[in-house]
């Protein structure tokens, strides 16, 4: 009230009162929502580098294995070879499953279809075969895959005679499941 006996009242405008409280909530919303993209950043930042360092562990790990790596390839060629190269013509079941059971595809339904059409031509000519591994030398290696160049002596005997092949053999390995799996075989 005022000295003359009227009263006064004072209003303030709404309009800018929301629109400060607006203003208010939204800076504090903003900053809630930054504080929350920060930590999932940082969240983000730390898985990462976690993986990161992980892989980099990892690559080490495969790197230092890798000498030890491409001479398993190379015994595991030069037994597959062995394997593939050896068979009699009274017992070739057993042979053929060696070879399958170190196999995968494509090479694995390449093999089965060529022993198939194999088989009864060289239980005609009652043959055997068994070979010996002259060389062997390392192409290339990951540490998931391997060519080996395999040269070697195969002595053939059938029912019309017997002679000595010298063979090369380039053979594609794949390393699954803790092994050397013959994946191609290419005779030259």
């Amino acid at each position: 009230m005022s000295d003359s006996g009227r009263s006064v009242t004072l209003r303030l405008p709404r309009l800018p009162v929301a629109f400060g409280v607006a203003a208010v909530v939204l800076a504090i919303a903003g900053v809630v929502v930054g504080g929350v993209r920060t930590h999932h950043a940082f969240a983000t930042d730390d898985r990462l580098s976690h993986e990161l360092t992980t892989s980099r562990a990892q690559l080490e790990q495969r790197a230092s294995e890798m000498p030890t790596l491409g001479v398993s390839a190379v015994t595991a060629a030069q037994s597959y070879a062995i394997d593939f190269a050896t068979y009699t013509y009274d017992n070739l079941d057993a042979a053929f499953a060696k070879t399958e059971s170190h196999s995968v595809d494509p090479f694995l339904s390449q093999y089965r279809n060529e022993t198939a059409q194999l088989r009864a031509t060289l239980v005609k000519a009652k043959a055997s075969s068994s070979a010996t591994i002259v060389s062997a030398g390392l192409v290339s290696l990951t540490a998931t895959s391997a060519v080996v160049d395999l040269f070697l002596n195969q002595s053939i005997t059938n029912s019309s005679g017997n002679h000595v092949d010298a063979q090369r053999v380039q053979m594609t390995l794949q390393f699954e499941q803790g092994e050397w799996l013959i994946s191609k075989v290419v005779l030259p």
